[in-house]
């Protein structure tokens, strides 16, 4: 048989939970897509990673806040797929691709599509199954590979270390969950939830090896979303027909290393309680991809015209040029910038600088002579979009859009080929859509699948549902031997994802069920306990047929299936004892009676049969032995079940169980730790750098010469060349540096504060006679003015100036005796803060404010209300205010502004008192003045 593996339960490599319920917004409104209300108080996050060969994109949708594209360090909205294990610290994107011309075995790519096939130890070999697989040659891509036998897997070999694809592909999913986490501008959040975007034609073992890799990573799986059907969710956002009314799309998804050509139909339903209202429907009908054709292979192809060109114009070179990674590095890098030229020219130069042994290289190409490289692949450009239109049923005719995406279609003879062979098969023109951009829409379409998944987002649907692209059957065997089912394909080709298939049979013993995928067995379920029941509790049950087995065999909207919960059960029947009453006569129609009556009750359990209790009957008057209860026997049945043990065996290539998950996950932990104390050993490296080269510049400064003597600047002098001779050396650690650091800012930092004293000192005296005046100012119009105010808080506040008198006289004193270049007597810190203190009590002193008067009583007797007692001393203080106004003008308008500028001093003072008598005089000038005026206006 083939190798396998064995799990102790269905879920060591568990598939993702999913719904098949799509979300609905509008892409130029992406605000409205934060949520509208989330059920719990907890934000969510969801990230998706719309994974691509050469480029990766990340989206993260969060409560509150916009759908958006996550930028990378180097603020660009897609990320190089690349990850670089040269130097002690990863890099990623395009720090990683600035490794590949150096170590291009330390720096994977385009290597995700091989994870989860199967290969031998020779595949694995440069010219092996595994190198066709990948597609793009030994020439410009070297990887040091070795064979894991107990999975049947290729893994990474970097140096001394051996990784497989999944743990490689773990640490660009934890660089996308970091960027991710850095994005929120100040926010602190964790992401825990992705939904990843795959090809339409992943096997089970590549859909599990991504979840694995993102397990590893930390995250967790809501769905793997088909890379078209991102793309069409996507643009239902935007458009939908009207309802009743179904439109079929194309998407042709051209990447760099593979063509995709989805037809989706669309329609529109009603949805929600409002009359008219509407929802998209989304429905993938089929799906094909082709590695022959990709953008990064058009790259390849002028990258090896370009090398035989530079061998043949410098033939000394030939063999040189062709194995150095930094030149092949160059060559790509430049075929790619120059395929981009060609989709806007005819004509586009192709330039190396030094490309080999300080020889530059110069040349030109022509875009005819480009097509003319990439025939093989035009040639088959269509050929996924006939595919796509058998599986889904259709022809070109019945083709309503056409949305190209990807970076690859932006080539002139794609768009060419393209439009006229979907011209020719419509009968009329049927333009190639750009609605969509291209490079994100994958992500954005994947978040907005995700969103809906998630009880914390509330969007408008887009009911969706897409396709397998593989067939699933089953079999049952017995363990034994003694009997085997026919294989039941339980999901065709094109069946729907989502589904919930239920497996059913009868039998006595355990057995076995296996999983095919197109006819290959990939997983087979080891179900027991069925046995054992039947020896056992269950052996001497009346049973009325076989024991029945029951399954179920989802295949989940990620693509994943597997067998889950397993039940058996039987059902038993028996007698039990059933107690009748007989019917009483009563022919005089006087006598009465009262029956009682217990029915028998049966108690059944796995371990006891039922047992029947007979009834017993009293009569009272009239009662005869004729009215005895009858008992008789009925037959009863009843339902036994039970979980079944599950044990998982799978065959090649064989996923990561959960134990291996863990394992890769606390590596992965280390591996971060580790570059945590590298980065922090060479933050504290440049700072220690910084302090010696500071220390040098420093020691000739005039303010530092001031507070320091020779000796002492000749110590720190002799410790920074000393600490610049050990910087050299190797094996110091975190602590050396730590150490090493403290001790120049030991010698350095009080020269520094000395020269800063020295600064703030100048001018420092009169500050504080000024502060002490004006305090003693304070004080006496206190005494003065404020009788009201607590003596004893003021005796206080004074007790506190004089002490601060004494003790900076005493400072200041000592402070003079003192060179320059001992500790200072005092810092001006702290006398402004006990300044600040004395301040703060005669400043709270003055803000007392008097006490009001207290009222005069009032005779019990007293005729006058309370109310009316305030409007009498309203009207006498207004009568007071308009005693003695001046007759004229002139004279009205001079006391006015007498009485604004009394008022305002009183007000200072804080005499409120005075102040109020003084408003009320002011608003009765005003009244006067506006009389006055009116008065002469009339004559």
């Amino acid at each position: 048989s083939s190798p396998s593996q064995e799990s102790g339960s269905p879920g060591s490599r568990p598939g993702t939970r999913c719904q098949a319920i799509m979300a609905r917004t509008r892409a130029g409104l992406l605000s409205l897509l934060a949520c509208l209300g989330a059920l719990s108080g907890v934000s969510a996050q969801i990230m998706s990673i719309d994974l691509g060969h050469e480029f990766f994109k990340v989206a993260l949708m969060r409560q509150g806040k916009n759908l958006e594209i996550v930028l990378n360090a180097h603020s660009k909205r897609k990320t190089t797929t690349a990850i670089s294990f040269f130097e002690h610290v990863r890099v990623f994107g395009d720090d990683a691709l600035a490794h590949q011309g150096k170590a291009p075995a330390k720096v994977p790519m385009f290597f995700h599509s091989t994870i989860g096939k199967n290969y031998s130890a020779e595949d694995v070999v440069v010219g092996g199954k595994w190198w066709a697989d990948f597609g793009l040659g030994d020439t410009f891509y070297a990887y040091d590979l070795v064979y894991n036998a107990d999975r049947g897997t290729p893994a990474f070999k970097f140096g001394e270390e051996v990784m497989s694809g999944e743990e490689v592909l773990a640490h660009l999913f934890y660089f996308c969950k970091e960027m991710a986490e850095a994005s929120g501008e100040g926010d602190i959040f964790t992401v825990k939830d992705v939904v990843i975007t795959v090809p339409p034609d992943a096997t089970l073992r590549q859909r599990q090896a991504v979840v694995a890799a993102a397990e590893i990573a930390g995250l967790r799986v809501l769905t793997l979303v088909h890379e078209g059907s991102a793309f069409a969710v996507q643009r239902a956002v935007d458009y939908s027909p009207e309802q009743g009314n179904s439109e079929l799309a194309l998407f042709y998804n051209l990447g760099a290393r593979k063509v995709e050509a989805t037809v989706v139909r669309f329609e529109a339903r009603s949805a929600g309680m409002v009359k008219g209202k509407t929802a998209p429907v989304v429905t993938v009908l089929g799906s094909v991809s082709d590695s022959r054709v990709g953008g990064h292979l058009m790259d390849l192809k002028i990258a090896k015209v370009m090398l035989k060109r530079f061998q043949d114009k410098h033939p000394k070179l030939a063999e040189g040029v062709a194995t150095n990674s930094k030149a092949l590095r160059k060559l790509l890098a430049q075929a790619q910038k120059t395929k981009a030229v060609l989709s806007a020219n005819k004509v586009a130069p192709f330039t190396a600088e030094s490309l080999y042994q300080d020889t530059d290289f110069q040349t030109t190409i022509k875009r005819e002579d480009f097509e003319e490289m990439c025939t093989d692949m035009f040639a088959v450009l269509t050929e996924p979009i006939e595919q796509a239109l058998a599986a889904a049923n259709a022809t070109l005719k019945d083709l309503m859009h056409v949305e190209v995406v990807g970076g690859a279609w932006r080539v002139p003879k794609v768009q060419q080929i393209l439009s006229a062979y979907l011209d020719e098969g419509k009968g009329e023109k049927l333009p190639l859509g750009q609605h969509l951009n291209g490079e994100e829409a994958g992500a954005f379409g994947a978040a907005l699948i995700a969103a809906n998944a998630s009880t914390s987002f509330r969007l408008r649907k887009i009911f969706f549902s897409d396709i397998t692209h593989h067939e699933y059957a089953v079999q049952a065997v017995a363990l034994n031997g003694d009997w085997e089912k026919n294989k039941t394909t339980l999901y065709p080709l094109g069946a729907p994802l989502g589904g919930k298939k239920k497996l059913s049979f009868h039998t006595e013993t355990d057995f076995a069920v296996r999983v095919f995928e197109d006819g290959v067995l990939v997983t087979e379920y080891t179900v027991t306990g069925v046995s054992e029941l039947m020896e056992g509790k269950w052996k001497d049950y009346n049973r009325t047929s076989q024991p029945k087995i029951s399954a179920t065999v989802p295949l989940e909207m990620s693509g994943i299936i597997e067998l889950k919960g397993p039940l058996v059960s039987v059902e038993e029947s028996f007698w039990v004892n059933v107690t009748k009453e007989k019917k009483k006569s009563n022919l005089t129609g006087n006598a009465t009676g009262n029956a009682t009556q217990k029915n028998a009750s049966a108690s059944e359990s796995d371990e006891s049969s039922a047992s029947g209790e007979e009834a017993n009957a009293s009569a009272g008057n009239g009662s005869s032995a004729d009215d005895e209860p009858e008992i008789e026997l009925k037959l009863k049945k009843k339902k036994h079940e039970k979980k079944l043990t599950v044990k998982r065996k799978d065959f090649f290539p064989l996923p990561l169980v959960d134990a291996q998950v863990s394992e890769m996950k606390v590596k992965l932990a280390d591996i971060i730790a580790k570059e945590g104390e590298v980065q922090a050993l060479a933050g504290l490296k440049n700072e220690l750098e910084a302090a010696i080269y500071g220390a040098r510049d420093k020691l000739d400064h005039d303010d530092i010469v001031k507070v320091s003597t020779e000796e002492q600047r000749a110590e720190l002098s002799s410790l920074a060349t000393e600490l610049e001779d050990w910087m050299y050396e190797t094996g110091h650690h975190k602590a050396d540096f730590e150490a090493k650091l403290s001790a120049v800012r030991a010698l350095l930092a009080p020269m520094e504060e000395r020269a800063h004293e020295l600064e703030l000192r100048s001018g420092f005296d009169e500050t504080v006679a000024d502060a002490i005046a004006d305090m003693k100012k304070v004080r006496a119009h206190i005494e003065a003015n404020m009788s009201w105010v607590n003596s004893n808080k003021t005796e206080a506040a004074s007790k506190k100036l004089a002490d601060f008198e004494e003790w900076w006289a005493k400072k200041h004193e000592s402070q003079a005796a003192l060179p320059l270049h001992e500790a200072p007597a005092y810092t001006v810190k702290d006398v402004n803060e006990k300044m600040a203190k004395i301040q703060k009590d005669f400043d709270k002193l003055k803000k007392t404010k008097k006490p009001k008067e207290p009222a005069a009583k009032v005779e019990k007797n007293a005729t006058d209300s309370k109310s009316s007692k305030k409007k009498k001393d309203k009207e006498a203080k207004a009568a007071a205010a308009e005693e003695k106004l001046p007759e004229d003008l002139a004279t009205a308008e001079k006391e006015l502004e007498s009485v604004r500028e009394k008022k305002a001093a009183a007000v200072e003072a804080e005499d409120f008192d005075a102040a109020h008598s003084l408003k009320q005089r002011e608003e009765a000038l005003v009244g006067q003045i506006q009389r006055i005026q009116a008065a002469n206006s009339e004559l």
